[in-house]
């Protein structure tokens, strides 16, 4: 129970940072972002000396953390699964923002109170990562999912939804980094039973590639 309050108020906390980012506090979205293996710091800058950034190519894997369920807060109701994996491959060293092609992300056990629901994604596209820099600099990373779709099919009562996620949450530099997963999911497709109005999801993922992970310039 303590677990979970401490990773509910860690949540709120990456929220309201992701929430300064996009409405235009600082300038994440014009600073160089790289991977590094190492936690350097030049000037008060996190600057990623040349011999430790990742190159292009690198692989960034990421599990839904043990134990813990991604919730998908949807107009039919809460569906939560189990299972989760994604799995991207870095376009550029350094980009402003640096972009990944997804080559994975995907969802199991998904359920909505007992009833199997079927989520999936239809449309990878890319994720892009930027170095965040409010209020301060830091070695940890804002993610976006762009020209990604997913399903949510409730196979019981026949309904299926078409959704697009955007900002994805905070990926937090580390010899074991983490992802805080959350953002809205906006409707963008469905048969006729599917309600509008847009999802939203959550959960806690933990990146196994590379390992270790900051988030640098």
């Amino acid at each position: 129970m303590m677990k979970k309050l401490l990773k509910n108020l860690g949540l709120a906390a990456v929220m309201a940072m992701a929430l300064m980012a996009t409405v235009g506090v600082g300038s994440a979205a014009a600073t160089p972002t790289a991977l590094c293996e190492e936690k350097t710091t030049v000037n008060g800058l996190p600057i990623c000396e040349p011999n430790h950034i990742y190159p292009a190519g690198t692989r960034i894997h990421a599990e839904l953390e043990a134990g813990t369920r991604l919730n998908i807060v949807t107009p039919v109701g809460v569906v939560e699964c189990t299972q989760s994996t994604l799995d991207a491959i870095t376009e550029q060293q350094t980009e402003i923002p640096l972009g990944a092609i997804v080559n994975v992300l995907n969802f199991g056990g998904c359920e909505k109170a007992g009833e199997e629901v079927e989520v999936k994604t239809i449309v990878k596209g890319t994720l892009d990562i930027e170095v965040i820099d409010v209020p301060e600099w830091t070695h940890d990373g804002t993610l976006t999912l762009t020209g990604t779709q997913i399903t949510v099919f409730f196979k019981k009562a026949g309904i299926h939804c078409i959704y697009a996620p955007g900002h994805t949450g905070i990926l937090t530099g580390g010899p074991m980094a983490t992802i805080d997963w959350f953002g809205a999911l906006t409707k963008v497709g469905g048969n006729f039973l599917c309600p509008g109005g847009n999802a939203n999801w959550n959960g806690f993922y933990t990146v196994t590639s590379p390992e270790p992970l900051w988030i640098s310039m």
